[in-house]
This record gives structure tokens, sequence and C-alpha cells, in this order.
């Protein structure tokens, strides 16, 4: 059967940006087939299943952040059968597939009591020494009987002692019906640590939730581009198809820039194949946030990222300025250099790393905070877990870690990476113009 023209094109371009240097693996750190927790005694574990307080193939990894020498990976409470929402591991010197460590205790696991910590989805260090934990408070989404079963919240730790020395209920008024806050990114400049602002995504009824520490304030911020695209909230991986309708979700931070020190925020939904952007002094400014001056100061980056199959969950970057996020249907990371004068073009899309196996749906990525910056990526299998059956003698969640100088190297997203213009190729392929 003849590809259309259209068919032909988008066939074409997709084959030039795949066409890059052999990149190196991101380095497999660790592998579950099921995760387990660390009890106080055999005796605890063994009550808690019996119990069901502890149902092991109910525990999927979906969230991480790294600090120094300890990886967290939150839990969310999708079924029941999740004694903890959050958990870490050392980085080092406990094998491939070491018990998670309930953080930052277990008497901070209760899902009953409010106070505690009831689904967690994702969290962020920041450059204080802090994690940023946000709190959904929605349980049992998995079993289509999901319970709003405490407020969404946001709680400030310190990274030093594992203190709780903030917490934040969001106000009524910025959480509407069927809302899911599971995603953030943490705003800290210049070392002032009582100036930060978070942005929490609200990837289910599409808004942005900005909150301010200095007066422990937040303000509900919502745009058409925090919103779904309908053509592209048809997923498909290794035989498994569902639609998603997940806005806003991947967040990614810019380095501060001269001469206002002012950064960007890049977004997309994680049902949508494009990237858009926004200047924090926007978002931060609530006045401005909120009328029609600011709404015009959000704007669509170029182009989408590939012609199909180009939905992306987390995102972020790296003090170069290359962004990093995850194709979850493409078993891969992908890069792009914003720093690059042709904007976002297909063309300029790169491939940091890709593994069908390894790396089947990335779903968490950060960028962590070392002076070299390593790339860190949780895979999760999450479709298996949601629309069938997770095979518990496989390995089915990971994390994986990488230099970020190495995985772009070679590739369009190097910072070095002498443009040339639009590549040729595609002519040389026959592709239509």
């Amino acid at each position: 059967m003849a590809l259309s023209r259209t068919g032909l094109a988008a066939a074409c371009w997709l084959l030039v940006a795949w066409l890059a240097p052999g990149q190196p693996a991101l380095r497999e750190l660790y592998r579950w087939k099921q995760v387990d927790l660390l009890y106080p005694s055999r005796a605890a574990r063994a009550a808690a299943e019996a119990s069901g307080e502890l149902v092991p193939g109910n525990n999927l990894p979906l969230g991480l952040e790294v600090w120094r020498d300890r990886v967290f990976v939150t839990l969310p409470r999708w079924k029941p059968g999740v004694p903890a929402t959050l958990a870490y591991v050392p980085r080092s010197g406990e094998g491939p597939s070491p018990l998670l460590r309930a953080w930052p205790d277990w008497d901070s696991q209760n899902s009953s009591d409010c106070r505690g910590l009831t689904s967690v989805f994702r969290v962020a260090a920041d450059p204080c020494g802090r994690l940023w934990v946000l709190d959904s408070g929605l349980v049992d989404i998995a079993t289509g009987s999901p319970e709003q079963r405490c407020p969404p919240q946001l709680l400030v730790f310190d990274l030093d002692d594992d203190s709780l020395v903030h917490r934040y209920e969001l106000p009524a008024d910025q959480v509407l019906d069927g809302s899911l806050f599971a995603t953030l990114a943490v705003d800290v400049r210049g070392g002032r640590c009582d100036d930060a602002h978070a942005y929490l995504a609200d990837v289910a009824r599409y808004g942005l939730v900005v909150y301010r520490l200095r007066d422990d304030t937040s303000w509900r911020v919502s745009h058409p581009f925090f919103y779904p695209d309908p053509a592209s909230c048809r997923f498909e991986l290794h035989g498994v198809v569902f639609r998603w309708t997940d806005g806003v979700f991947g967040l990614s931070l810019s380095p501060e820039k001269a001469p206002d020190g002012d950064r960007t925020l890049y977004f997309h939904p994680m049902s949508g194949d494009k990237e858009y952007a926004v200047p924090t002094s926007v978002l931060r400014n609530r006045t401005a946030a909120e009328d029609d001056a600011g709404a015009d100061a959000f704007v669509r980056l170029g182009e989408p990222r590939y012609p199909s199959r180009a939905q992306a969950s987390a995102s972020a970057m790296d003090r170069r300025g290359v962004m990093f996020y995850n194709l979850v249907t493409r078993d891969a990371v992908g890069c792009w250099n914003s720093g690059q004068p042709r904007g976002h073009v297909p063309d300029l899309q790169g491939v940091a790393a890709a593994d069908a196996e390894t790396l089947r749906f990335p779903n968490d990525l950060k960028v962590d905070q070392e002076e070299r910056q390593s790339v860190w990526v949780l895979s999760d299998r999450l479709p298996g877990y949601l629309y069938g059956r997770l095979d518990p003698g496989d390995f089915n969640f990971r994390v994986l870690t990488g230099f970020a100088d190495e995985l772009t190297r070679g590739t369009v997203c190097d910072p070095d990476h002498v443009d040339a213009g639009p590549p040729d190729v595609g002519n040389r392929l026959g592709c239509p113009a």
C-alpha cells in the first residue's frame, strides 16, 4: 500500500530525527521485579502482608529524586496494599534490588491521617537541601473508585535531618472536582531560600498552582496550553493501546538569564506533542498571571517533537540549557538544546538514550544538582500495571543514570554541536517538501 504524501513526509522526517550517532547507554543502578520495603522485623512484614496492608504486586514506583547519597522513590496509592507512599534507597552498597526504606519514617505513612503522607506522585529537591513533596491526597485511582481521602498538600522537609519544616494545604478554591496534582518544579534563585516558588501541575483539570513560600500563599493559573491535544490522546506501546487525557505534565526550568535573573518555565501536556514556555516572572506575579497580558506571555515553541508518537512525560533541564524528556511510547529519552537559534524543530530533537527493555515506559526524570550533573530516569511499565498484569518473574522497575554531558555528546543537543541548518537528508531520501 502506497503512503500518502503526508504519511511519507512523516515517515521520512521520523527517520531523519533518529539517524543519530550511537549513544552511551544509561547505566542501570537498580532494578526490581517487585519492590519490597524494609520493615522493623520479619514478623512486622509478615503481619502487614497477612492483613492486606502490604500487597507486593500493587506497589509501583513512579517518581524519583536524588540528593547526595540517597535516591527517593514515590509509590502512589493507586491500589490498596501500598504501605508507604514515599521511600528511599542508598545510592550504593545494597545490591541491584534493594529494599525500599519508608521516608521520613513509618509513622508518616498513615494514609488515614491527613497530617501524614497520603499518596505522593512526585517530589523535588531544591539547592537549599530541602525536599518538596506534592501529596495528591488521592487514593485507589486504578480501582475504578478513586477517593480524595485528604486535600492536596505541599510538604517541605529538611534533608539534613529529615524533619518537616513546612506544610501547606492547597486552598479549596484552587482544587477542582477531579483534580490530580502529580508533578512539580521548585524555583530558587541566588541562594534566596526563603523566596522559593513551587509550580504544581494539575494534570487532570489542566491548571498550574503557583506557591510562594515567603508569605505562604498560592494562586491558580489557567491557560489553553495546559490542555491535552485530542490528536495525541491515543497511546500505543508493546501491544497495549489506551487513551489518556493528561494535561500539563512536564515542567522544566531554564537557568537564570541575564540581566534580571528571570527563568523560563518550559512545559507540555503528556497527551500532546508540542512544547510551550512562559517567563516565570509572569507566573510569580499574581496579578500578571491572571490578566490578559499575562496570558499573552505564554508561547508555543516551534514545531511538534516528531510527526507521531511524540508524547512525553517528565522533563528537566541542566545548567547548560539542555532539556531531557521521557518519550513514553518510544522507550527513549529525548533531548533538546534550548540555546540554539533555530528553536524547537524536529531535526534538533536528539535521542539521549533508547532501550526497549530497560526504558520501557520511562516515567520520571530528574537532573541532579551535582557539580557534574547526571540525568536520572525511572521506568516502570505503568500501562501493564494499569491495564494488564506485570510479570513478577520479570524486571519491571528500573532506575538508570548517566552524565548529562555524555548523553548529549555527538547529538544535536550538545551545546558544541554546529548546526548547519535544516537537514537535506529528507531530499536524499525523497521526502516530500
